[in-house]
């Protein structure tokens, strides 16, 4: 497809440049969406393809120079020292041991224990596939709730759950899921807005609300069979005691946690950059051997999500210094047709943010895709900046639960067997409409009432 863009002309008012670069920017995502190569793969041909036939390889290598991808790749490389300590696992059994006295109450328990985790680690597969459904599994197995033996008795709610309530969880935390960050990034480059870590969490608080929602309206929608699960207690407090005493790793991990989240918290009052901090977090991790230099080396996610990430912001920065989002600014403008009232407006940017994702099978290729084109729309129709890319970009992330394919840990928990693709559909549609309904009515009166239009 892309070949196409060097033998169409160009349209009117857009340079030949940016129009060619346009085209393997097209042919990049197109193999995000095909998933022919692995994401990182994909990132790297199209850079190749840019350098080679369109724009100075330097100005699409600039996007590993952005402090936002090295955000994400370094809050990786803090999860890991969760992970290796223990520290998440301990957290996790603790909370069960605690609170984990029926069905219901698990399910809160174990979307708490996700919530913690997306404040600092940026992936749905890492955080609820590599911490938290782990401990699902182990739930699952006391209980005897197996994928073709009892799927229902609570595999079933657990795993359907878990991934809705990640899917909102990664909205509320701007280091929640990788894409959030390219959502700013794009936002920056053509509205100009500027949102910190702390923005971004004050905004998602109608967010929250859809969080605590989620496990009482699941389990209404999809109940388990097993109401009472005392015994999965018994298990937490076994594992608990083989675990013995809080080690010390684990101690570092944990105040290194809360001393990274209170500094993101303050970065607009103490003017501490975000990214500085997670280095910072990193580095007490290393000193201390909570984690090794080896640890983040043999990590193929940390060094995947540098190239794919900042390849595509490298090709969006390229493309805008071509004059490419000004070029569709102006001919979205020119075809709006005039008199749409701001929340007429809002309804629209939230429906262009959602519907589309049916047919995405990456939430990267997705939010790289469609953020530009709506927050060009955004930029046409005047509406408030700011209220326009939260609505955006939380939706962006809440409607992967549309489909059991929309992110990456989709495919993991399918896999399982416990859910049918049905129920999975339907769950998630009531999810993302209401998360909608949420943001579009106290979502829009909370940001009036906080400044933000």
């Amino acid at each position: 497809m892309q070949s196409s863009f060097f033998i169409i002309p160009a349209p009117r008012g857009l340079e030949l440049q940016a129009w060619k670069l346009f085209g393997i920017f097209v042919g990049t995502i197109l193999m995000l969406m095909l998933q022919g190569l692995p994401e990182a793969s994909a990132i790297f041909v199209g850079v190749s393809a840019a350098g080679l036939f369109v724009v100075p390889l330097k100005d699409v290598l600039v996007g590993y120079t952005d402090t936002t991808v090295w955000l994400i790749v370094v809050a990786i490389m803090m999860s890991l020292g969760f992970k290796k300590s223990g520290l998440a696992k301990r957290v996790g059994l603790m909370l069960i041991k605690a609170f984990g006295k029926s069905s219901l109450g698990l399910g809160y328990v174990l979307g708490v224990t996700d919530l913690m985790l997306a404040t600092t680690i940026p992936g749905a597969p890492a955080r609820v596939g590599g911490l938290v459904y782990p401990l699902a599994q182990g739930i699952f197995e006391v209980v005897g709730s197996k994928p073709y033996e009892n799927p229902r008795r609570l595999g079933a709610y657990l795993t359907v759950l878990l991934y809705m309530m990640d899917m909102v969880a990664g909205s509320l935390f701007m280091t929640g899921m990788g894409p959030n960050l390219l959502s700013m990034k794009l936002a920056a480059q053509i509205l100009g807005v500027q949102v910190s870590w702390g923005l971004w969490t004050l905004a998602a608080v109608p967010g929250f609300l859809v969080f605590i929602l989620l496990p009482y309206i699941v389990y209404k929608l999809y109940p388990p069979e097993l109401i009472s699960v005392e015994e999965v207690r018994e298990m937490a407090r076994e594992q608990l005691s083989s675990l013995g005493s809080v080690t010390k790793q684990e101690m570092i991990a944990g105040v290194t946690f809360f001393l990274c989240l209170l500094l993101w918290a303050t970065s607009s009052m103490s003017q501490i950059d975000t990214t500085l901090v997670a280095f910072l977090g990193v580095t007490v991790m290393i000193l201390t051997d909570v984690i090794q230099w080896k640890d983040i080396a043999d990590s193929n996610e940390t060094w995947g999500i540098l190239i794919w990430f900042g390849g595509i912001i490298g090709l969006s920065s390229a493309l805008d210094k071509l004059g490419f989002f000004k070029w569709l600014t102006i001919v979205m403008k020119d075809a709006l047709p005039q008199g749409i009232g701001t929340f007429t407006t809002f309804v629209i940017i939230a429906l262009l943010a959602i519907i589309p994702h049916y047919v995405f099978p990456s939430l990267l290729g997705y939010v790289a895709t469609f953020a530009p084109v709506i927050f060009s729309f955004v930029a046409v129709t005047g509406a408030p900046k700011y209220p326009a890319t939260f609505l955006v970009a939380f939706l962006m992330v809440i409607s992967s639960a549309l489909t059991h394919y929309g992110n990456g840990l989709g495919p993991l928990l399918m896999a399982t067997g416990y859910v049918e693709k049905t129920a999975w559909w339907k769950i998630g549609f009531i999810v993302t409409l209401l998360a909608t309904l949420v943001y579009l009515t106290i979502g829009l009166a909370y940001w009036k009432l906080i400044g933000l239009w």
